[in-house]
């Protein structure tokens, strides 16, 4: 890749990871934590929380909430664009700016290491997160993707809504979100990528300045592990208010994130077999048993990984059974060359359009990072080829599988 890549270490012990765009104007800070909505069970100072569910999402929520007033606010003063989100593993807090960086950036990094946490406050914020719980809950299919999760993961919180419940973000004292705070909000359980046209070393000593004014927590949270071995029923069946029948086949491999471009390889499997172009998309197109797109995704975690591959059909136990025998089977000659091939070129081309969407770079570079991973992952993998594609047949050989239908509900009629 074209640009120059730096790593930095604070004397505070935040990791840096900073991709130097000369010639941009549109700079992204983003900075993140591996704090996530499975992270349910932890410990803190020897001692064993059981946390409520919600809660890395609740803390996302209130970080905004400072002392002098709302940081959207100021960060739009700053004429910088502010987000965050949180997902099963990670939180991850970020602005984009065509502006002066250093404002923004001091303002995010006082956010993220100075939590005011009042009981009065977090009261309020019930009613907000409520209100997102109560809009995933009129979704069905937000319903039935969990329904999905929690049988491929059975008592794992692998599956968990990032929101938490009605329930459980009612029972939330402030108490609870500084104790979650001081485990996981460390200096070395975070990380932040810069992306800008900035001298690197200004924005080194700045962040130094900066991080010399707050005070922050170190060390790494001790996390409850899992060994996923527990079988998921043979199949699901969700009941509700659809008109159309979803089919979805959840596969869960015995691999992580430290497995690096395992997403990559198995998403170009999955092209070879369910792109419309594919013999085999043609075969089940013409036996009828879809009536849609065949979507599939890949999901790497730091101890797992799984893939959805769903369409709407009339017949979903035929489909559903059809594709498990096949990936089960799976072999060298079911992989299409030519669709392989297009999909490294996409690859690539991605990877030529990453150097000029300054907010996806920054953000990929921040995931990688926080998965413990390299920025220079994207260019490796641009050096993939189709004959490297069949290490990663026997995955889907050795991995467990599981059925979900989503119908139409009888109530609903």
């Amino acid at each position: 890749m074209k640009d120059k890549y730096y790593d930095y270490i604070t004397k505070t012990g935040l990791k840096i990871c900073y991709i130097e765009k000369p010639n941009f104007l549109t700079s992204y800070v983003g900075i993140g934590t591996l704090y996530g909505s499975r992270d349910v069970e932890f410990y803190h100072q020897d001692q064993k929380i059981l946390s409520k569910k919600g809660m890395a999402h609740f803390i996302e929520h209130k970080l905004f909430s400072m002392p002098e007033g709302d940081a959207f606010a100021e960060f739009s003063s700053l004429n910088a664009s502010a987000n965050a989100y949180t997902d099963i593993e990670k939180t991850i807090y970020y602005f984009t700016t065509t502006k002066d960086i250093f404002a923004p950036l001091e303002l995010l990094l006082r956010m993220y290491f100075t939590p005011h946490f009042i009981e009065e406050e977090v009261e309020r914020e019930k009613s907000i997160i409520a209100s997102e719980i109560k809009m995933h809950n009129d979704d069905p299919q937000s319903r039935f993707f969990h329904k999905t999760l929690e049988a491929l993961y059975p008592n794992a919180p692998i599956a968990g809504e990032a929101t938490g419940s009605l329930k459980s973000i009612q029972a939330i004292k402030a108490e609870d979100l500084s104790l979650a705070y001081e485990a996981f909000y460390t200096t070395d359980n975070s990380f932040l990528t810069i992306v800008s046209n900035e001298s690197k070393d200004k924005v080194f000593s700045f962040i130094e300045a900066v991080l010399d004014t707050v005070a922050v927590y170190r060390g790494l949270p001790k996390r409850k592990t899992y060994s996923f071995k527990a079988t998921p029923p043979k199949e699901v069946i969700y009941e509700a208010k659809v008109e159309q029948t979803t089919a979805t086949l959840s596969i869960r491999f015995f691999a992580s994130y430290e497995d690096k471009s395992i997403c990559r390889y198995i998403m170009g499997i999955l092209d070879s077999l369910f792109s419309p172009m594919s013999r085999y998309y043609k075969k089940l197109h013409k036996k009828k048993l879809f009536f849609a797109d065949i979507e599939y995704s890949v999901t790497s975690l730091s101890d797992t990984c799984y893939c959805l591959i769903t369409t709407n059909s009339n017949v979903p136990f035929d489909f559903l059974t059809e594709i498990e025998s096949k990936l089960r089977n799976l072999g060298k000659k079911d992989l299409d060359r030519e669709i392989t091939e297009l999909y490294i070129k996409y690859i690539r081309s991605r990877q030529l359009v990453l150097e000029d969407d300054i907010e996806t770079l920054g953000e990929e570079a921040l995931i990688l990072a926080l998965e413990k991973s390299s920025y220079k992952l994207i260019e490796e993998e641009a050096k993939l080829t189709p004959e490297s594609f069949t290490t990663y047949i026997p995955y889907f050989h050795k991995a467990v599988y599981g059925k979900a239908i989503c119908k139409k509900s009888k109530k609903s009629i």
